[in-house]
């Protein structure tokens, strides 16, 4: 049985990597690691987990494997100091707050020759996978572009926020969001060669709560990426919307190609539908069904009852990490992928910052990846 340590006790460690772990037969989360001892020791007593520690080097010395889940800014050294003891690792997005850490990190755990991950949760979903599904059939030929729009409300109210505060966060919206936006297209057009961004600070936002001022980051972000393949895309991603939904958030994806058209929306309540139409038919797109090899065993009256399904019952994600551990073989997405997606995100601030044009993709900038 491997042991696993988490570090984090924030409402995602309790809806993500906690329930998902709670039954796995190869790996458990034996020791949890957070600031507040009181928080801790209640998410232990919560969740059945044998040890209490607030300082991550106490358990990493404890564990065989670490998921590093804690504030952005602390990402790269917990996750370094992991690395050099030996430990497999998940470690959230993104890596570190800028692709010089990312890399870093993606060069030792490829030295060390270790199992590691960095979560992308949307790639997972049924829906993008379906969409791969048809793009692997040929449903619409050569992919011509993408167009991917991810649409939230959670920076409408103006209040201080850490995903907003560069030097805790790294970027905006850009980084929170617009990364999951960005691996989604590489999982489904593959490699991209070029970005350009335009970034946007929409809401005033508050002072720091000691009073104090901040790098205030992106509240939207509009990205123009050319792929290797020659196909382009528009990336949108932004905390600004009212969308009217009852969770605050829809995502909806289009992909055009020689031989016809594939779009997807979910509204994170009931919908979560993948239509196509080839070309020469007549439209709209009408719904192509749930293959089984995607679908079966998944909840899909609710689209949380389905995302809780696929996090905790399958070998999505953090369970396929735990399971990959212990047999001793790597998985995807992988600490280079997730340094590949800092770089990108790197190259799209440079864009913005020369009034969006576009620019290669960074090469890795540290020895060994």
């Amino acid at each position: 049985m491997v042991k696993i340590g988490l570090v984090g006790t924030s409402w995602w460690a309790e809806s993500m990597y906690l329930p998902a772990l709670a039954d796995h037969p190869l790996g458990r989360i034996t020791t949890i690691c957070g600031r507040n001892r009181e928080r801790a020791d209640e998410v232990a007593r919560d969740w059945g987990i044998d040890e209490v520690v607030t300082d991550a080097d106490e358990l990493i010395d404890r564990v065989d494997a670490v998921i590093v889940a804690s504030s952005n800014a602390s990402h790269h050294p917990i996750t370094m100091a992991a690395i050099e003891r030996g430990r497999h690792v998940l470690c959230e997005k993104p890596l570190g707050l800028d692709a010089t850490e990312a890399d870093e990190l993606a060069a030792a755990v490829d030295r060390a020759g270790l199992v590691s991950m960095t979560p992308f949760t949307y790639r997972f979903m049924p829906m993008a996978r379906q969409l791969r599904h048809h793009l692997d059939e040929g449903f619409i030929g050569r992919p011509y572009h993408l167009d991917a729009r991810y649409y939230t409300g959670y920076a409408r109210d103006g209040d201080y926020q850490w995903r907003f505060d560069r030097a805790e966060a790294g970027s905006g919206v850009l980084g929170d969001i617009g990364s999951h936006w960005i691996d989604l297209a590489l999982y489904l057009l593959g490699p991209i060669e070029a970005i350009g961004a335009v970034l946007a600070t929409t809401v005033e936002r508050d002072a720091k709560p000691d009073g104090s001022t901040y790098d205030v980051g992106d509240d939207t972000a509009l990205l123009t990426v050319r792929f290797a393949s020659g196909a382009t895309g528009h990336l949108t991603v932004t905390a600004v919307c009212w969308t009217g939904t009852p969770f605050g958030q829809t995502h909806h994806v289009e992909i055009h190609g020689s031989g016809g058209t594939l779009q997807a929306d979910c509204d994170w309540d009931t919908i979560q539908a993948v239509r196509g139409v080839r070309a020469g038919e007549p439209g709209p797109a009408q719904p192509l069904g749930r293959p089984d090899a995607i679908w079966a065993g998944l909840r899909t009256g609710s689209v949380h009852d389905t995302y809780r399904d696929v996090f905790r019952t399958t070998e999505a994600m953090t369970r396929g990490w735990a399971t990959a551990v212990a047999e001793g073989r790597p998985v995807d997405p992988d600490l280079a992928h997730g340094a590949l997606v800092q770089r990108i995100v790197d190259t799209a601030l440079a864009s913005a910052a020369d009034g969006g044009r576009m620019l290669p993709v960074a090469a890795a900038r540290s020895k060994g990846v």
